[in-house]
């Protein structure tokens, strides 16, 4: 019995190490992609090693050197100096972090709220899906960065807020996804199998249906990690997200734009900071729906 389970535990070792090998032959095929899961392992390795790697780690935790203020790009100061002569590489790689861990808590606290809303609806269907489903269109009927600033508004400017607003903006969008996901699943052979040897319903959704249709929503949240970036940037820009002296891009930038054309670099390097960062993510999704998508699988 030992050696037997053995070579089963081996054999589904071997099948999974294999699929892996053959899911990154896939996403790497593109390059495009390859590159951008380049640059979002350095953005990880940067945001977990920003007080190693920032020239100036106190200048990214806020201290400020008024001796230093607009330093132009130098050897010294690669990005320049702010109005408060903090180094600017060192913000943005302290803001690495922030931003990073913004979009991620953002994108798993919303997919929490829709995934188990979304296969209740769309499995039971009838009133329950009703009920689910309006209040969802109330929420989508709203543009996600108008929910988030309104709901950022009512909590007042502070990071943790600006988080909890986007969270309510972005979970209706997950829930429509899975929910159209299932209703097409719960028809299928293997879930009438299921119910007819007794399986409830509890584990017909969440152990057969939902990791057989959680792919489409795993390609949207891939993609929705940038535009969460750059929808906290957004709230910070107009005061309602992070807070002096916090070092996150969009707060930079807002700070930067009185001195644009003084100190160009000021405003430059976080802007570009946001703009790689959401292409890197939109290009990663890009390729997961590619592999994980039969239909828009390349040959």
């Amino acid at each position: 019995m030992a050696v037997s389970g053995d070579l089963t535990f081996q054999r589904r070792a071997g099948r999974a190490l294999e699929s892996s090998r053959t899911f990154v032959k896939l996403l790497f095929r593109n390059r495009l992609t390859g590159a951008a899961f380049v640059v979002v392992t350095l953005l990880v390795v940067v945001a977990l090693l920003a007080p190693v790697l920032a020239p100036y780690p106190d200048d990214g935790r806020g201290v400020v050197n008024p001796s230093e203020r607009f330093q132009k790009p130098s050897s010294e100061h690669i990005f320049g100096t702010d109005d408060m002569g903090r180094d600017i590489l060192s913000r943005v790689i302290f803001g690495t972090r922030i931003s990073l861990s913004i979009s991620l808590v953002t994108i798993v606290a919303a997919m929490l709220i829709a995934i188990p809303l979304g296969v209740i609806a769309g499995y039971f269907g009838g009133f329950i899906d009703e009920i689910l489903m309006r209040i969802t269109d109330v929420f989508l009927s709203f543009p996600p960065l108008l929910i988030a600033i309104v709901v950022a508004s009512f909590l007042g400017p502070s990071l943790e807020n600006a988080m909890i607003a986007i969270v309510i903006a972005w979970w209706p969008w997950y829930s429509r996804v899975i929910r159209a996901q299932v209703m097409a699943a719960k028809e299928r052979p293997y879930v009438s199998a299921a119910r007819c040897i007794g399986t409830s319903d509890w584990k017909i959704m969440f152990s057969h249906i939902l990791p057989n249709t959680i792919a489409p929503v795993i390609i949207q949240a891939s993609m929705d990690l940038g535009c969460v970036i750059l929808t906290a940037a957004s709230l910070s820009f107009i005061g309602l997200g992070a807070q002096p002296p916090q070092p996150e891009w969009g707060l930079i930038v807002s700070s930067a734009r009185t001195y644009i054309l003084d100190a160009w670099w000021y405003s430059v390097f976080p802007g570009l900071a946001i703009l790689v960062t959401v292409l890197s993510f939109n290009l990663i999704g890009d390729g997961l729906r590619e592999v994980l998508d039969p239909r828009t699988r390349v040959r």
